[in-house]
């Protein structure tokens, strides 16, 4: 199983009862998951049960979905209008004008105004046999999104997979610059001691105790060793699969900052440089994984 892209897209056509039906779905990058859709008004009641679909098969991301009916003889465009709310509208303003004196006119846009004036289906309409069918027909929907976000996390698995593997590879040349940065130390630390020192003794104790303070200063074989721990971690994370962005963000996190230490306490140029390649490594990771769920 890979890990889970959060950039995916899914498609259903259909026919029912004659009439077409398009359903879109369309994902992108989110902290957590969102929700906004463009559904014909007369199955807007509906909303709450596509939303409770998606929430079931998606985890994170930016959803947008769409529903488009055949020529809107269903949902999209009004057929009639509500007789009865119109009649009780103009029954109650009349009553109001003889009451209380008021003048004027009921106008189009008056009775416009009217909630619901409008029907978006009429009285035969099978409601439920097109709730089970937008239903079925938006998992499928979903079930494309997956399909292109799980192709897409195999995608981002290999290359991330690949970066690590490059964190390690810089990693090994620290190793291998490291003991030279030590016996460099070594020499600089014997000239000054013996530059300042020249004309004064000094205990040998005293001389060895602040050279081991020193040493353990700059001792990044800990920093090292957590850095390739993380490596692993993350590593592990991209076999495991399915939704880790969150998982890999926090690890992340520990990379950075160990790559932050091992260029402070280095005090080599070369080492330095590697450790600024590694911070850039990360940032380039840290982008790839926002798009993962």
């Amino acid at each position: 199983m890979s890990i889970i892209s959060m950039t995916g897209f899914g498609k259903s056509e259909s026919t029912l009862q004659g009439i077409s039906c398009v359903i879109e779905v369309r994902s992108v990058n989110s902290r957590f998951l969102e929700i906004s859709s463009k559904i014909p008004k007369n199955f807007a009641y509906l909303e709450n049960d596509f939303k409770a679909l998606i929430k079931d098969k998606l985890a994170r991301g930016s959803v947008n979905y769409s529903i488009s009916l055949g020529a809107g003889s269903v949902g999209n465009i009004p057929v009639c209008y509500n007789e009865a709310a119109i009649a009780k509208f103009v029954e109650i303003t009349k009553a109001m004008q003889a009451k209380y004196g008021i003048a004027g006119e009921i106008k189009l846009e008056h009775v416009l105004s009217i909630p619901e004036v409008l029907q978006f289906t009429d009285g035969g309409a099978d409601n439920e046999a097109w709730e089970k069918h937008l239903m079925a027909e938006l998992a499928k929907a979903l079930d494309g999104v997956i399909a292109m976000r799980e192709k897409e996390g195999a995608n981002l698995a290999e290359d991330l997979s690949r970066r690590v593997n490059h964190l390690n590879n810089v990693l090994d040349k620290v190793e291998v610059i490291d003991p030279q940065r030590i016996e460099v130390w070594k020499d600089k630390f014997r000239e000054r001691i013996n530059m300042l020192m020249k004309d004064t003794e000094i205990e040998e104790v005293r001389l060895l105790q602040e050279a081991c303070i020193m040493t353990d200063k700059l001792d990044i074989h800990e920093e090292i060793t957590r850095f390739r721990s993380h490596n692993k971690l993350f590593l592990d994370a991209l076999t495991k699969g399915g939704a880790q962005g969150k998982n890999l963000g926090f690890i992340l996190q520990e990379m950075g900052r160990e790559a932050n230490t091992l260029g402070t306490k280095c005090q080599s140029a070369d080492i330095a440089a590697l450790a600024i390649e590694l911070k850039n490594e990360i940032e380039c990771i840290r982008e790839q994984s926002l798009n993962i769920a």
